[in-house]
């Protein structure tokens, strides 16, 4: 009977601020679409065409050598360049118009492409 009128009690409190009606609405929370999140900026050592998946086979546009930005990293197709290997691919919006593209991780400077998965999170 004690914990039922603690409950009841309890209840009561919440109404009178209105809080209630904003517990019993809250429900999980959604994921930030890519370009709601932090951007990274990190350096690519060259020019490099971007890709719909992360894998060499969906060609989509083109991001320039230089300072870019980068929402989140994810596993691929394993590719080799720069002196790098690697299958992880960051994804971006490139030069050339396209958004959540990705680029293989292997065309960042060196000092970039040792810290980036440290920097970014998991797509």
């Amino acid at each position: 009977m004690r914990k039922h009128r603690l409950r009841h009690s309890l209840i009561g409190l919440l109404a009178a601020t209105g809080l209630v009606g904003a517990i019993a609405g809250a429900g999980p929370a959604q994921a930030a679409p890519a370009q709601a999140r932090a951007k990274v900026y990190l350096t690519t050592s060259v020019t490099q065409w971007t890709h719909y998946q992360p894998n060499l086979h969906s060609h989509a546009g083109t991001l320039y050598a230089g300072r870019n930005y980068f929402y989140c990293w994810t596993a691929g197709d394993w590719y080799q360049g720069n002196d790098h290997t690697s299958g992880a691919w960051l994804r971006t919006d490139d030069d050339t118009g396209h958004t959540n593209v990705y680029v293989n991780m292997v065309n960042l400077t060196d000092a970039d492409f040792w810290r980036a998965q440290d920097l970014l999170p998991q797509c």
